[in-house]
């Protein structure tokens, strides 16, 4: 079975630098605006996702003007909110977009999308890819949902394409 998991793995990793290498660029060149300029990054995870924000800030590798988002916080027009999520249809997804959308707020959601389904934002979001269990057990469910590795996989995509970025400008980013 763990063949089978790792080569599932690999092959989501593979889709998203395959099909969302661009939206990764413009989230990226999204988050550099804020970093630049006097904004914030904030991040927050909803449900199994919701220790990423921890998990990214005690990393040596995060990037400088993040925080965790909190409710306490008072979103500007120079922050930006990255935001990670399972799937794109949970309504308090929604009401967020809708706080930081009032605040004038730029946001990244990160997080699979069900077929019909819009993503959370259109222009600035990165699918997943991971919609169901990667193994097949032996009662034909499928097992091991790896969302944590995969938002995990897409804030290193953004951060290595940050960096770059920064470095352009003369800033070190991490």
């Amino acid at each position: 079975m763990l063949k089978i998991f790792t080569t599932q793995l690999f092959g989501i990793f593979r889709k998203i630098q395959e099909h969302e290498e661009e939206r990764v660029e413009d989230c990226a060149r999204l988050l550099a605006q804020s970093v630049i300029g006097d904004g914030k990054v904030y991040i927050k995870g909803f449900n199994e996702l919701e220790s990423i924000p921890h998990v990214i800030m005690e990393s040596e590798e995060r990037i400088s003007s993040m925080l965790p988002y909190t409710n306490e916080v008072e979103l500007r027009p120079e922050d930006a909110l990255l935001i990670f999520i399972k799937t794109t249809d949970d309504e308090r997804l929604t009401e967020l977009l809708d706080q930081a959308k009032s605040a004038g707020t730029s946001t990244i959601t990160v997080g699979a999308v069900e077929k019909g389904e819009e993503p959370g934002t259109d222009e600035f979001h990165i699918d997943t890819k991971l919609l169901q269990g990667l193994v097949p057990d032996d009662e034909g469910r499928r097992i091991g949902y790896p969302t944590f590795m995969c938002a995990l996989y897409v804030y290193y995509a953004l951060f290595f394409t940050l960096s770059e970025m920064l470095e352009e400008y003369g800033m070190n980013e991490g």
